[in-house]
């Protein structure tokens, strides 16, 4: 499951790096697909307007918040417990917006880095959790139609 999660992040900051260099293809931009089109610079902020605001990436903070009810009704934490895992998955989560943000290292040391990361986490998370609860915690789907199905059956 880890090393699924860090090769779709790797491909994803690897297609994010390469529509950066290289444009977005054929429509609007001269039909080469590299850069700006020749109209000139009256045309160059009516792209910005169109696309509206755009949304920032979530802080660790944030991915918590969203997190923590579905851990906490999962694995019935108390209040203790459930304020030591906001901290180890805060913690977890910078370092790992940390990781994909470092563009200096190569992708073997990244991964490296990554599964050192993890492998922290999951011993952390020794402190709270049973060898079980650790394993179902890291396999727990976050897709938004997990998420539904998880608070429907919390709700009923």
């Amino acid at each position: 499951m880890k090393y699924l999660f860090f090769i779709a992040t790797v491909i994803i900051l690897g297609i994010y790096d390469a529509s950066a260099q290289y444009g977005y293809g054929g429509g609007g931009y001269g039909g080469n697909g590299y850069g700006r089109s020749r109209m000139g610079s009256s045309m160059m902020g009516a792209g910005a307007s169109q696309q509206g605001p755009r949304e920032e990436p979530k802080t660790s903070a944030e991915l918590v918040d969203e997190r923590i009810n579905d851990y906490v009704t999962t694995f019935e934490l108390d209040p203790f417990e459930t304020e030591v895992l906001r901290t180890y998955l805060e913690d977890h989560f910078d370092n790992v917006m940390g990781l994909q943000k470092d563009k200096t290292k190569d992708a073997e040391t990244l991964r490296k880095d990554f599964e050192r990361m993890q492998t922290e986490f999951k011993t952390n998370l020794k402190s709270i959790l049973t060898e079980e609860e650790i394993e179902k915690f890291i396999a727990m789907d976050f897709s938004s139609s997990a998420v539904r199905k998880r608070k429907k059956d919390r709700d009923n």
